[in-house]
């Protein structure tokens, strides 16, 4: 079995810390192991980094949740944990996810391929995303049973409005890089997305830290995504419940 700590690898290189998933032979897809090394790294980004750059290794960003692990059975596994206390799974899972939106950095996901599930709400707690123009997003979790719950619905709704998010989430379409680029959820589509990172890294690295920082935090604050988290939540216990029974909040 490999190594959970391998499967989100850190590099600092200067005043960029580059977080990213490595899971390439199943499409970087997650695990609750993951969602904790990734709430870890983002409480301890080193100080000398300015930017945060979200990205995986292969053809996909990430292809979502490991369906594997609805599988393990075990009682150290996912499903139990959903079933014992899911509230604080839930939470802890969310700290994975929300961490980014509230370090001073700025954060920018460079993203390819499937981009799904998980993977979509990663990029989504994202300040800046660069896509390619093979990448395609989608939140699947109603064809299990389940609704998003990492953040992705508040931003989806702030990017394109009730009724487009509703049908997305709903039928699980994909939204095409091309789409995402015109509602404004990707900042700049390119053939070459590490190439733009280059450039735009340099073009930030121009302002002041802390005027960057205090402009996250100001626009963090007023964006209407910020109810989301504890909304996603609480619908999601009421899911597990419909579906576990004996799972309590």
């Amino acid at each position: 079995m490999s190594d959970p700590s391998m499967h989100v690898l850190t590099e600092l290189d200067g005043d960029v810390l580059r977080v990213t998933l490595n899971r390439p032979d199943v499409r970087n897809a997650q695990t609750p192991q993951m969602w904790e090394r990734l709430a870890a790294i983002a409480t301890s980004v080193p100080e000398q980094a300015r930017f945060v750059v979200l990205d995986g290794k292969g053809v996909d960003f990430s292809a979502g949740l490991d369906r594997n692990v609805l599988t393990d059975t075990g009682p150290d596994g996912m499903v139990a944990s959903l079933q014992t206390d899911p509230d604080a799974f839930i939470r802890r899972a969310q700290d994975a996810f929300r961490a980014w939106t509230g370090i001073p950095q700025v954060v920018i996901a460079v993203v390819q391929g499937n981009v799904i599930g998980a993977g979509f709400q990663l990029a989504l707690a994202s300040d800046i995303m660069l896509a390619d123009p093979t990448a395609r997003f989608a939140l699947r979790e109603a064809s299990i049973g389940l609704i998003p719950d990492l953040g992705g619905t508040g931003a989806l709704i702030d990017a394109l409005g009730y009724r487009r998010t509703f049908a997305i989430c709903a039928t699980g379409d994909f939204l095409t890089a091309q789409d995402a680029t015109a509602a404004g959820i990707v900042h700049h589509l390119s053939e070459n997305p590490h190439e733009d990172l280059v450039q735009l890294l340099e073009s930030l690295r121009a302002f002041n830290p802390a005027v960057l920082g205090d402009l996250k935090a100001l626009l963090r604050s007023v964006a209407s995504d910020q109810d989301s988290w504890t909304v996603e939540r609480e619908t999601q216990l009421n899911r597990l419940q419909a579906l576990f029974g004996q799972a309590q909040s």
